[in-house]
């Protein structure tokens, strides 16, 4: 039995398939590019095996393993629409995430951006392209009032109906016995504001 299958692979014509191969007609179409996209693959091969960077986060295993404790405090933020307060469980959880999470990144996004600049230049000049990095690259241009702008059209379009007044509020939480229970008053964000 096996020596069919071996025999019957040995007898397969591939080279109908190695003719249309992609590198093949990469080469014969642009000599630079495909020497361009051969060597971005090794480096990220190399990055990633030899220095434990991880390009792509479904290699970032620590990311997917071990307990995630989360007695400690959690930022909830509150959205009040025309003086009323939004109750985002009516909403699906990608309603809710644009509500909360969109509102929460933006307000932390000065420190993260820095965090990870600082963390791509420390692994990146391990192959020398640090040097090729700029700070401004890392950082977000948009302002508050453009946030805002863009956060009432998308908050309008999830609701369904106009906003004609908005005010966003940061509270402290902390989970017992399987609630969330609020821990400080909240406190009003600025940032986003209409």
């Amino acid at each position: 039995m096996s020596i069919d299958l071996i025999s019957m692979l040995h007898n397969i014509d591939i080279s109908p398939y190695i003719s249309d191969m992609f590198l093949k007609e990469l080469w014969q179409h642009n000599k630079k590019a495909t020497i361009f996209f051969l060597l971005f693959i090794a480096s990220w091969i190399y990055i990633n095996y030899k220095k434990g960077a991880v390009a792509a986060p479904m290699f970032q295993y620590g990311m997917y393993a071990g307990k995630f404790y989360s007695t400690d405090t959690q930022h909830v933020i509150k959205v009040y629409v025309n003086d009323q307060p939004l109750d985002v469980t009516q909403y699906s959880m990608v309603d809710r995430d644009m509500m909360q999470i969109s509102a929460q990144d933006y307000l932390r996004s000065d420190t993260v951006n820095k965090v990870i600049y600082a963390v791509m230049k420390r692994i990146l000049s391990k192959v020398a392209l640090g040097k090729l990095m700029h700070e401004e690259d890392y950082t977000n241009q948009i302002t508050d009032k453009k946030l805002t702008e863009w956060y009432v059209k998308i908050l309008e379009k999830i609701i369904g109906y106009p906003v004609k007044k908005l005010e966003l509020y940061d509270q402290e939480y902390v989970l017992q016995n399987g609630r969330l229970k609020p821990i400080s008053a909240p406190l009003k964000l600025d940032h986003i504001a209409y």
